[in-house]
């Protein structure tokens, strides 16, 4: 199986935005969370004690059959993404409390139980930031319940508790892409007539 993952720097926009990493307090809690929902602020990168990198590839077969990895700059609906992040503990005493969360952006459908570790460190939410372990249930009205699709899945979180000193750790999910979002138009700089001359 031929491997290429990208680095944090090639990590599509669709995600890249999304992942931040916040150490904090004696007990380090890190967390790699959508910007939008950020309410603490973030610690200095030279006190972060965890590091976070970001990696995406798109899985395809390969001639024999075989998964393979390639890189996921341009991607189509259909696509197949893994998301990986790997921690990091950068000092020589272990982290505790460690919790990870994986944003599942909009135009993209988690595939159920493609998140690593899985069983019971994973949890899953919709937009309603409820976590629960895969598969989801809704309840209706009048007592019923029925199963959430995964297109609505938008964030994945794993409680890993402690990260050894010096060590490191990964989380992993799959995506299909469902719909590709068009990339942000910027507004054309009007022109500067030059100066008048003398």
């Amino acid at each position: 199986m031929s491997s290429s993952r990208g680095c944090a720097g090639a990590v599509h926009p669709l995600i890249r935005a999304g992942l931040v990493l916040l150490a904090a307090g004696a007990a380090t809690v890190a967390f790699a969370q959508p910007t939008a929902s950020l309410e603490a602020p973030r610690a200095p990168v030279a006190a972060q004690a965890v590091t976070v990198v970001l990696a995406q590839s798109k899985v395809v077969k390969g001639p024999d059959g075989n998964e393979q990895f390639q890189d996921a700059a341009t991607i189509k609906p259909g696509d197949v993404i893994e998301y990986k992040a790997t921690y990091t503990n950068n000092t020589g005493k272990p982290v505790k409390g460690l919790v990870a969360d994986l944003p599942i952006p909009e135009g993209l459908e988690y595939l159920p139980r493609s998140a690593k570790p899985g069983a019971s460190l994973v949890k899953a939410a919709t937009k309603t930031a409820v976590f629960e372990p895969e598969p989801l249930v809704r309840k209706l009205p009048g007592g019923k319940t029925e199963p959430v699709p995964y297109s609505e899945y938008r964030m994945l979180r794993w409680s890993l508790g402690q990260l050894p000193a010096n060590g490191s750790l990964a989380v992993s999910a799959r995506a299909k892409v469902e719909t590709v979002a068009p990339p942000t138009a910027v507004p054309p700089t009007p022109a500067t007539p030059p100066p008048r001359g003398k």
